[in-house]
């Protein structure tokens, strides 16, 4: 706790330094405070209020089963008192996702087979503290500063972050896994079996999942021009970031979304399915993933290592998934509850004799949506994936809130295919990056403040 105190009000000093050198040189200084938040989503700077208890030692659910008040909670009390354009309570029909969310969270908290209902509070108010204070930092920054904000957390975290990575695998300094998270240490040597860089993060697979997600957003920039030289270095160092993970799923999931946005920033205003996408999107993709994993130095990582055992472990997590989803095939076992409904089930118990198995959750975040939620909630999260890509198309083919539209296409198939394999897409370290892109993105998209986008795009 302590220590997490000392790296607060470094990152503290940081920005106040930034602060002072935007006022020297007489820059807009406006998105800093917004900046300072998103930086702090990794280091999940927060104070403990409650701790409930629960027969699951290691956790309840992909979420943290305590109940936090968050920065981002204080920062909007800090807003709300100085800020005059409010305007918090009005829904708008471009939040309608927001409203899934909450309606599923409803349902949690009447479900029979809801066994912690503590954690659904705990992911309630994370994204209740997040969602209100982008809606004020929207009411208070025009869509330039967003985008600053954005690009100044996501440049000083992927730096730090390679900071890091260089030291530990590359260097060996193994104290550097320690610094920001307990158990880092473990996790970046995977118990032993390979070592893999962490960050700032707890496991490489985190690390790797914001690296894929930041490297989306600065092609974007890239290709859309914005600080367009600074956007290709923070790409590169990104991805010698992602080798340094030697995470398999962000190695194959950074290919998809390089090739797939560059498809996308070229022909937007054309079908996604047709001959010419699959002849200058999906073959070159495929070619590219079969050297990478057959032919290329990392192809070890693939098909070697304890790659079986990954496999094997996966597909046994799978398996539980289904056994919980057909237990409650309707509206699931609630929110951030599916590890505690395991360990409360005698039928389960008896079935899983792997400590594994019980103590991590499902690694498939796609499957944790439909235990947790049911046929209700996994519809839900189909249609809009869905309905995103197809708005964000739209806006690329518009020329509307460009940049924003290609990071929303790269999250959403950074979801789609590390959701198959891993629950870092739901965890409370990253989960906050997935409110904060597409928050904006539908603020930001062609039905809504379209007069205001256009700068998006220069």
């Amino acid at each position: 706790m302590l220590l997490k105190i000392v790296i607060f009000f470094v990152l503290i000093a940081i920005y106040v330094i930034w602060h002072v050198v935007n006022l020297v040189q007489k820059r807009d200084s406006s998105y800093l405070l917004f900046s300072f938040i998103i930086t702090c989503i990794p280091f999940q700077m927060s104070f403990p209020i409650y701790t409930p208890t629960y027969i699951s030692v290691d956790g309840i659910g992909s979420f943290t089963g305590k109940i936090f008040l968050m920065l981002p909670l204080i920062a909007s009390v800090a807003l709300l008192l100085t800020q005059k354009n409010k305007n918090v309570t009005y829904w708008y029909k471009n939040e309608r996702w927001v409203m899934w969310i909450l309606l599923l969270i409803a349902i949690s908290f009447i479900n029979p087979f809801n066994v912690a209902r503590w954690g659904t509070v705990a992911f309630a108010v994370t994204l209740i503290s997040y969602i209100l204070f982008f809606r004020l930092i929207y009411n208070k920054l025009n869509p330039l500063q967003i985008l600053n904000g954005i690009f100044a957390s996501f440049l000083l975290l992927c730096v730090l972050n390679f900071c890091l990575a260089i030291l530990y695998p590359v260097l060996g300094v193994t104290f550097v896994t320690t610094i920001f998270q307990a158990g880092g240490d473990m996790w970046a040597t995977r118990n032993g079996t390979r070592a893999g860089a962490i960050g700032v993060f707890v496991t490489p697979a985190n690390l790797g999942l914001f690296s894929v997600i930041a490297s989306g957003f600065f092609f974007a920039c890239y290709l859309n021009g914005f600080k367009k030289k600074l956007s290709l270095m923070v790409l590169i160092v990104t991805g010698i970031t992602i080798i340094l993970t030697y995470s398999r799923t962000s190695y194959i999931t950074l290919v998809v979304i390089l090739i797939t946005l560059f498809y996308i920033f070229k022909n937007a205003a054309k079908p996604l399915l047709s001959l010419k996408s699959f002849f200058l999107g999906v073959l070159p993709a495929a070619i590219v993933l079969y050297w990478l994993v057959f032919l290329s130095p990392f192809s070890a990582t693939f098909l070697k290592t304890d790659a079986n055992d990954m496999y094997q472990a996966r597909l046994d997590h799978w398996t539980m998934g289904m056994d919980i989803f057909h237990r409650s095939p309707i509206i699931g076992v609630g929110i951030n509850s599916h590890l505690e409904f395991v360990n409360r089930s005698p039928e389960m118990s008896k079935v899983i004799h792997n400590d594994f198995l019980t103590s991590n959750p499902i690694h498939n975040t796609h499957l944790i949506i439909l235990a947790e939620t049911g046929i209700v909630g996994f519809a839900l999260w189909v249609i809009f994936i869905l309905t995103t890509i197809n708005r964000a198309k739209i806006n690329v083919a518009q020329n509307v809130n460009t940049i924003l539209s290609l990071s929303q296409i790269a999250l959403i198939i950074t979801y789609i295919i590390y959701g198959f394999t891993d629950w870092a897409p739901v965890s409370h370290s990253t989960f906050p990056i997935f409110l904060l892109f597409t928050f904006f993105f539908y603020k930001y998209s062609i039905s809504t403040r379209s007069a205001n986008v256009v700068v998006l795009s220069s």
